[in-house]
């Protein structure tokens, strides 16, 4: 018997380096997913395997290593049960890792998912979400905890850190994200202890910029409830400008962000942390082919997707 479960990643539309200091932000699932299969196995060791990453084998001392923060999401699980069990874990996924598209958050929403289901445990989707949040302490060292909760959930979701998250009422039919690829690596980690340094040594200069984006994100809801997609593209341009300021942007992402909106996007800008990875434009459906066309020009890689409704799903076989 096994339990396979995927997850969305996620894009933020508003907040990223702002959500960290206690701003709001609002992110959506994007349908591109992550999945895991879980099954049992003897003893009371962990097996993780990834098509890229390889293999690797962890008990319940410290480990390390890429696939350490799959294990900490199972183990997770596993401790709420109170069994000693064994475990082989099998990891696929289709969402690009250092992008800004949650690559880590989803992986872990679903092996905590699909080892949950496996042992007969049943799990809301803010425990999924905490699962999945220790095994991104391990990835990014002060998460903001956003990337999980999207993976669990699906759909858009109103974010801040300590309080309740809530859906937003959102129809996404009519638009498309695309997503474009700098090809430049980098730690979110990093990224976000540096713009913290930055923060610290100039809080009279940055503190405007988190009480902006905290206006950003109160306003982006709004428009989404009412359909205004025109009004969010232009409050994802407002909120690309704000990261620029707090230095998380470079040539090549600036590049992409208005090759986007010179194609017809209605707004681009960073996702996630900077620096490097993804950046997202929010079109009219019709529009996208188009944007995505040219962003294909310059950009590593292109991805043109909807927004899932659904988040993490798991299913038990055999």
């Amino acid at each position: 018997m096994r339990a396979s479960a995927s997850a969305p990643g996620k894009v933020i539309l508003i907040g990223e380096h702002f959500v960290v200091e206690g701003s709001p932000a609002i992110a959506v699932a994007v349908d591109v997913r992550a999945r895991v299969t879980a099954e049992r196995a003897e003893g009371e060791l962990v097996t993780v395997s990834s098509r890229e990453l390889g293999e690797a084998v962890f008990g319940p001392s410290a480990g390390e290593g890429p696939l350490y923060p799959v294990y900490v999401a199972a183990w997770e699980v596993v401790k709420r049960t109170n069994q000693r069990v064994g475990l082989k874990l099998t990891v696929e996924s289709d969402i690009p890792p250092g992008a800004g598209m949650g690559s880590s958050a989803a992986v872990a929403a679903a092996t905590a998912a699909a080892t949950a289901k496996l042992l007969g445990l049943p799990l809301s989707r803010d425990e999924v979400a905490q699962a999945a949040l220790a095994a991104e302490v391990i990835v990014h060292g002060k998460p903001s905890g956003i990337d999980p909760t999207v993976s669990s959930y699906g759909g858009a979701i109103y974010f801040k850190r300590g309080e309740k998250t809530e859906r937003i009422n959102a129809d996404f039919g009519q638009v498309r994200l695309v997503l474009a690829d700098s090809g430049i690596q980098r730690s979110t980690g990093a990224l976000v202890a540096k713009v913290l340094e930055t923060k610290k040594r100039h809080p009279e200069v940055l503190e405007p910029l988190y009480k902006a984006a905290a206006s950003l994100a109160e306003k982006a809801r709004s428009a989404l409830e009412r359909g205004d997609f025109a009004t969010v593209g232009e409050l994802m341009n407002i909120n690309h400008g704000l990261l620029s300021a707090l230095g998380v942007s470079n040539s090549k992402l600036e590049e992409l962000v208005y090759a986007a909106r010179n194609a017809g996007a209605l707004g681009s800008k960073i996702t996630g942390a900077g620096g490097g990875g993804m950046i997202v434009a929010l079109c009219w459906r019709e529009d996208a082919e188009r944007v995505a066309r040219e962003l294909g020009k310059i950009a590593v890689r292109v991805i043109a997707a909807p927004v899932s409704e659904e988040g993490v799903t798991c299913v038990l076989e055999g």
